[in-house]
């Protein structure tokens, strides 16, 4: 299950900016949401969408990506980087484990049909509790 915990409209932040390719000023959503397994909170997610690719951030109900489909601006590829960081104080309290506690971060970047940038999204996952499993082909 999902938890949101905020949905606003926005200008784009400078991280924000290179990202998703938007000039300073341009608009945004932020949307934050934590992740739960087993009402254990697994993951804190934080995401930029493109002021393009929603009317409003009243639009999104219980997905984003439905959101973004009904919109017109559902991402088609994406790109993602995974790297392990030590969770700060926020973070921890809000995944219930102790600060500085071995945690996941996932940086991904949408993209639509079009080439344009989407959504920017950092996703935070307990390290603890995640197994990942790869499958390579024609190597």
């Amino acid at each position: 299950s999902s938890k949101w915990i905020s949905g606003i409209a926005s200008t784009v932040s400078p991280e924000e900016s290179m990202a998703l390719g938007l000039s300073p000023g341009a608009p945004v959503f932020r949307f934050q949401r934590i992740r739960h397994a087993d009402n254990e909170p697994m993951a804190f997610e934080m995401s930029a969408i493109a002021g393009y690719c929603l009317p409003s951030a009243d639009a999104v109900g219980d997905s984003l990506y439905s959101a973004l489909d009904k919109a017109g601006s559902r991402p088609v590829r994406a790109l993602q980087r995974l790297r392990a960081v030590p969770f700060g104080p926020d973070h921890a309290k809000m995944l219930g484990v102790d600060a500085g506690h071995a945690g996941l971060l996932i940086e991904r970047r949408g993209f639509r049909r079009d080439g344009r940038a989407v959504e920017f999204t950092r996703s935070y996952y307990r390290g603890d509790a995640y197994d990942f499993v790869a499958e390579l082909s024609d190597l």
